[in-house]
């Protein structure tokens, strides 16, 4: 019997159409992480949120009309207690007090209407403003994080195998810069060791995360500015590291670069900076800049990559980084 007639087979046409469904809208699992990671970003924004300069902003401006209002009820009240100290006919006291609660009813609608408006608009404005501030140095950046994308995962390489250029994130030991050493597989760095470019395209990134950094307040997208200072700190950190691991490469020091490699061989896969040789102290400090580094650009380009699926218009594909 044919397989397609089995009983309670589906049949080929049928299992087709169930493969692209699966592939639209994917397996209940993961549609669960999916969710999952839904609620967690949205967990995370609303924690940003809390801390953010926009809160402080409408913060300083619902304290702001509070006095406002405090001193128009009060100044009523000394208007009304001199009218009632020097003058003998000062009328009836309740039309007084009628005429006092519609002045004040109406001056505090209006003023509150008038800030919560002016608020709004300005608020608004600010976060378009900002929004295509962020936008328009990612369209600088970006570029800058798939070259140090491209120079960390080389380094991170061993030879033979096969380099994921747009791998943000990855497990890292000490062993898997043995050969940082070595030439650059990439033809526009002429052959260059690997650490060498990689420090190169790291310092590029890192000059437009800060340029990024200086030029926009980020007082509604706080989240986008905490990782890039991470990798920023990360970077300035790490760089006295890098520089003296580069120098090993230096001609003049093939004794000292020998033995390092050596070194970094024998590590075991487990190892910490505490245990570590002399010799191998400053590897570590770079293998921790890089992990801190990954965890930094994951965080932004999850930002950035919500922020440009929120504005209209603007939509960027994100999908070729793992």
């Amino acid at each position: 019997m044919p397989d397609g007639s089995r009983p309670g087979a589906a049949g080929p046409k049928a299992d087709a159409n169930s493969l692209d469904l699966g592939k639209i809208f994917g397996t209940p699992p993961e549609r669960k992480e999916q969710r999952k990671r839904v609620r967690e970003r949205r967990e995370v924004r609303r924690r940003y949120k809390k801390s953010s300069a926009a809160r402080f902003d409408l913060q300083h401006m619902l304290r702001t009309m509070l006095v406002s209002t405090c001193l128009i009820i009060g100044a009523v009240f000394v208007f009304l207690l001199i009218l009632y100290l020097f003058f003998d006919d000062a009328g009836e006291g309740k039309t007084h007090w009628m005429n006092m609660v519609d002045n004040v009813a109406a001056f505090i609608i209006g003023l509150s209407a008038m800030d919560g408006l002016m608020y709004l608009n300005q608020s608004k404005q600010a976060s378009r403003a900002e929004v295509r501030a962020i936008i328009r140095h990612n369209r600088i950046i970006q570029p800058a994080i798939d070259m140090y994308l491209a120079r960390k995962n080389m380094l991170l390489t061993a030879p033979g195998e096969e380099v994921r250029y747009f791998q943000v994130g990855r497990p890292l030991s000490v062993r898997d810069l043995k050969d940082m050493y070595g030439p650059s597989e990439n033809v526009s760095d002429a052959g260059g060791m690997k650490i060498e470019m990689f420090a190169v395209h790291m310092n590029g990134l890192n000059k437009a995360l800060m340029n990024m950094v200086e030029d926009i307040d980020f007082a509604g997208n706080p989240e986008i500015c905490d990782a890039a200072l991470k990798f920023i700190n990360a970077t300035t950190y790490g760089r006295a590291a890098l520089e003296s691991v580069i120098s090993y490469g230096s001609e003049g020091e093939r004794a000292k670069r020998m033995a390092v490699v050596r070194l970094i061989k024998a590590e075991p896969d487990g190892g910490d900076i505490a245990n570590a040789k002399p010799e191998l102290k400053n590897v570590y400090i770079v293998k921790q800049m890089i992990e801190e580094q990954q965890a930094a650009l994951k965080n932004y380009l999850t930002v950035v990559t919500e922020i440009s699926a929120s504005d209209q218009g603007q939509m960027y594909a994100y999908n070729r980084y793992e």
